[in-house]
C-alpha cells in the first residue's frame, strides 16, 4: 500500500524543483506525493484541493483528495492575513492524531534563546539576547556593547535586521533591501529614539551584540550547517558552507546577496585559525544540539544552523532554521542534491513503520 505525503507550502502553483525532485524520486519509495496550501483544505469534507504527482505523465495534475497521512511543512509565513489564517490550520494538522509531520517545527527566536540558555552544554555558545522592550532600552545596550543587532522575533531570511553602532556619539544605522545596504545615522539620540519607536510598534525585536565575524576583506561571513534526520532516523550532516556578505556590510543570507564558497576552501584560506579545534568544537555542539532541541520542543527532520565564529576563535550559535534551504549544497556540492532530494521520503518511510503519537500543546 502506497504511503502518503503531502508537502504543504502557500504557492502551490508555483515552480519549485525541489518540490518536483521530491515527487520523481517518490516512487521507488512507494510514496505517493501531493503538494497544497493548508488554505486548500476543505472545512467540510476535509478535501484538499490541490496538486498531486502522476508518475506516468511525470507532472503534477489538479485533483481533491484526503489529506495525506504524511506531511511535510514548507510553509514560510508572513506578517499577511492569508499567512495567520494557514499558520493557524498548520497548527490544527499538528494536533490531529491521524496526521504525522515529518518536523513539528520550531517556536520563535526569544522562546528557543529562554529554553538553550538553560542547557549548561549549550549556553556557553549564545550570544546574550534581551528583547528590545523599548528605545531607551536599546540605546542603553548600544552603549555597553557600541554596537548590537536588532533582529525581528520571528525574522527569516535576514529581512528587518538592523546593525547599531555607536561612533562618537552618533547612532549609525544599517539595514540590507533588495539587496542594497541602506545607512542612516542620527547625531541626536533623541531623533533614534523616535526612529525606533515606530520600528518596534512594527514587530517585537531582539537585541545582540554585534560578535567580531569580520574578515580580512571586510566582509561578515558564518558557516551555515545542513542538518536532517537518516532513512534510520539518525541525525546526520548534509553539508556546511562559508556564506560572506558584502564588504562593510551586515547580512551573510545568500537571499541577501551573499556568497558561499566551501568550508574546506576557508579552512585553506583561514590559516590563523586553529581548524583542529574549531572542528573539534563544531562537532561537540552538534552531537547535542539538535536531541536538545527536539526533547524541549518537537520532533524535527532539518536544521539550518548557522554558526559565527569570531576572531578569537569562540563560535557562537547565530541562528536555527527548521524550514532550511539547500543552496549551501547546490553551489558546493551539486552532486550531494541526490541524497537531499529523498531525505524526506527515506524519513518518511522510516515515521510509516513507528508508531504514531499524537502532538500536544500547539
Amino acid at each position: 500500500m502506497m504511503i502518503t505525503l503531502g508537502i504543504l507550502t502557500l504557492i502551490p502553483h508555483e515552480n519549485n524543483a525541489y518540490f518536483d525532485e521530491i515527487a520523481k524520486h517518490a516512487n521507488q519509495y512507494k510514496i505517493k506525493v501531493y503538494l497544497f496550501s493548508p488554505l486548500a483544505i476543505n472545512p467540510n469534507t476535509l478535501l484538499v484541493n490541490g496538486l498531486q504527482y502522476d508518475n506516468e505523465l511525470q507532472k503534477w495534475i489538479n485533483s481533491d483528495y484526503p489529506i495525506p497521512e504524511f506531511l511535510y511543512d514548507r510553509c514560510f509565513y508572513g506578517e499577511d492575513r492569508k499567512s495567520t489564517e494557514a499558520g493557524a490550520i498548520v497548527s490544527w494538522l499538528k494536533a490531529r492524531k491521524d496526521i504525522t509531520f515529518l518536523g513539528y517545527g520550531l517556536p520563535n527566536k526569544w522562546r528557543i534563546y529562554e529554553t538553550l540558555i538553560k542547557c549548561p552544554e549549550i549556553a556557553p555558545y549564545l550570544p546574550i539576547t534581551k528583547k528590545a522592550s523599548s528605545p531607551e532600552k536599546v540605546i542603553a545596550e548600544l552603549r555597553q556593547h557600541n554596537e548590537i543587532i536588532l533582529k525581528p522575533i520571528n525574522g527569516a531570511h535576514g529581512y528587518a535586521v538592523y546593525g547599531l553602532k555607536l561612533v562618537d556619539n552618533t547612532i549609525k544605522i544599517q539595514t540590507t533591501k533588495q539587496k542594497n545596504l541602506i545607512e542612516k545615522t542620527f547625531t541626536n539620540h533623541e531623533q533614534a529614539k523616535i526612529w525606533l519607536e515606530k520600528l518596534l510598534t512594527k514587530q517585537i525585536f531582539l537585541i545582540q551584540p554585534r560578535l567580531d565575524n569580520i574578515n580580512k576583506d571586510g566582509s561578515p561571513f558564518d558557516l551555515r550547517l545542513l542538518l536532517q534526520k537518516d532513512e534510520n532516523g539518525n541525525w546526520c550532516e548534509r553539508g556546511r558552507a562559508i556564506r560572506t556578505g558584502c564588504k562593510d556590510g551586515l547580512l551573510t543570507n545568500i537571499s541577501a546577496g551573499a556568497s558561499v564558497s566551501s568550508y574546506e576552501s576557508w579552512c585553506s584560506e583561514a590559516t590563523h585559525f586553529n581548524h583542529y579545534y574549531l572542528k573539534s568544537e563544531i562537532l561537540d555542539l552538534l552531537s547535542i544540539l539538535p536531541t536538545q532541541l527536539e526533547s524541549m520542543f518537537h520532533p524535527l527532520f532539518e536544521l539550518g544552523i548557522d554558526i559565527i565564529i569570531a576572531k578569537d576563535q569562540s563560535i557562537w550559535i547565530l541562528d536555527i532554521n527548521s524550514k532550511p534551504g539547500r543552496k549551501i549544497i547546490s553551489l558546493t556540492n551539486p552532486d550531494d542534491m541526490e541524497a537531499l532530494y529523498e531525505a524526506p521520503l527515506a524519513y518518511c518511510q522510516y515515521l510509516s513503520t513507528k508508531i504514531k503519537t499524537p502532538i500536544e500543546d500547539f
